[in-house]
């Protein structure tokens, strides 16, 4: 999926208690984007209160394996540090009924 950021907070992807595994690629060439993993419903990410900064073309993945379930099933929140960039997201889930 392709997210559109932009200088504002925002929702990256909502919890999910199915999520093994994600993967956030930061598309842009010349912007940054910071990610941060959201135990609450408040959106507070910013450029020096965030988990993951990802530069220009920049990406991580995360599993519950190595990165812990409740990290992992969490809220993703996403601001740019200017224009909009766009965030490519993967991620992969448990569909076991």
């Amino acid at each position: 999926m392709l997210i559109t950021t932009s200088i504002v907070a925002s929702e990256l992807v909502p919890a999910n208690s199915s999520r093994k595994s994600i993967l956030i690629i930061n598309e842009s060439a010349v912007d940054t984007v910071y990610i941060k993993v959201q135990r609450s419903e408040v959106t507070n990410v910013s450029a020096t209160d965030h988990d993951f900064r990802l530069g220009p073309g920049a990406g991580i993945s995360l599993s519950a394996l190595f990165d812990g379930v409740a990290t992992l099933q969490s809220r993703f929140t996403v601001i740019a540090s200017a224009n909009a960039p766009v965030v490519s997201v993967l991620e992969t889930t448990d569909q076991r009924s």
